[in-house]
């Protein structure tokens, strides 16, 4: 009893951790929609009554873009309102052209502002249309870029070119892009559709593309914002690897944990079984040696005593496999793109275990292969 729930807990904790990493895995493959490397970031807050203009506003951001983008190792730079993978929500009400809604109808979107470059910058691909311009950012009518769900979503079989979104219930704004979808909240998350805008509010983040060890540009990027604006506002300073690895924590950790407790109690499994198949081999001592005498060849000793093991350890597989298929139903949430009964885990496990089994049934067997019948018998 004691070798087999050994077994059986740690198969249920074995299928546990090897659904959480072939769930990381996978949540690791998945694309972010734009490209993280070498890419500095920062949250930016202009300080001062001037800045209550928007012109200001606009200007301030401006001259930082030009100054940052002639620094050396800078490659491009941009900014946005809710930076992905910070948490940040953008949400809001939107009207769609074509799109009636139902009475007590609201339409949720992710509507982000967003600089001429910083889709370039963080390397988002434009797919039909075009960036925005500078010239967007100050003049009028507003224009809008949307994603590539939004496209599917609203226009599946028409060109969303020249079409027109309402933002924030604000004035209509003509589509003039579509760029690839991003992942905004988090690798597991397909967020909402999304539409950016082309204005700068007081406090935006700053993103910066380097040929260099993006890190490294920090103070020299705070200068430059600085001899702009002294009392400038600059924190929450992170490169995106380093945000895209924050963002995987919650996963990462529940993965790690759980395969320690299921690495311990595999060896404590190991350890059981080794334990109770060396106390039945030293307890059968006395009929292995009648065995042998009467002409038992050491196979049939092997195969008597890895048959008792492997007995034990099949019982163990199998509560094991219907404890684990109970009780990883209540994992759903922690997994993606992996189903809680996956075959290939539970299988790999079972064959995992029956081998771990077997290897600590293997180390008493032969020892009693190598039982002298007159000694087994005089001893009795």
């Amino acid at each position: 009893m004691l070798v087999t729930s050994e077994l059986a807990f740690s198969l249920i904790l074995l299928v546990g951790a090897g659904l959480l990493i072939r769930s990381f895995v996978r949540l690791q493959a998945v694309p972010t929609g734009f490209d993280t490397d070498h890419v500095l970031s920062m949250t930016v807050v202009p300080s001062g009554p001037k800045y209550e203009d928007h012109n200001a506003v606009a200007q301030f951001y401006q001259t930082i873009g030009e100054r940052i983008g002639h620094l050396p190792g800078v490659i491009s730079q941009g900014r946005i309102s809710e930076l992905p993978l910070t948490g940040e929500r953008g949400w809001g009400p939107a009207g769609v052209e074509g799109h009636i809604l139902r009475t007590g109808e609201e339409l949720l979107v992710d509507a982000h502002e967003a600089s001429a470059d910083y889709f370039r910058t963080m390397k988002i691909p434009l797919l039909k249309g075009r960036f925005f311009s500078e010239q967007d950012a100050r003049g009028t009518p507003p224009v809008a870029i949307i994603d590539a769900r939004f496209a599917q979503r609203f226009w599946p079989h028409e060109d969303p070119i020249g079409k027109h979104v309402w933002p924030d219930r604000r004035k209509p704004a003509t589509i003039v892009g579509v760029v690839g979808a991003v992942k905004q909240y988090g690798l597991a998350d397909d967020g909402k559709v999304t539409v950016y805008g082309c204005t700068d509010y007081d406090r935006m983040h700053l993103v910066v593309r380097t040929s260099t060890d993006p890190a490294g540009l920090t103070d020299a990027i705070r200068n430059e914002i600085r001899a702009v604006e002294p009392d400038t506002v600059v924190y929450n300073v992170r490169t995106m690897e380093a945000r895209l690895h924050d963002s995987l924590a919650r996963q990462r950790f529940a993965t790690v944990m759980l395969g320690a407790f299921a690495a311990f109690a595999l060896l404590l499994a190991a350890v059981g079984a080794y334990g109770v198949m060396s106390y039945l081999v030293s307890q059968s001592t006395h009929d292995i040696g009648v065995r042998i005498a009467l002409g038992a060849e050491a196979r049939n000793i092997l195969g008597l005593v890895v048959r008792q093991g492997m007995t034990l350890g099949g019982m163990g597989i199998a509560g094991g496999l219907m404890g684990a298929a109970l009780l990883t139903g209540v994992m759903s949430s922690l997994l993606f793109g992996v189903s809680a009964h996956d075959a290939v885990t539970f299988s790999a496990v079972a064959v995992i275990l029956a081998l771990v089994a077997f290897a600590a049934t293997m180390i008493p067997a032969r020892r009693a292969m190598r039982v002298d019948p007159m000694v087994a018998l005089r001893e009795e």
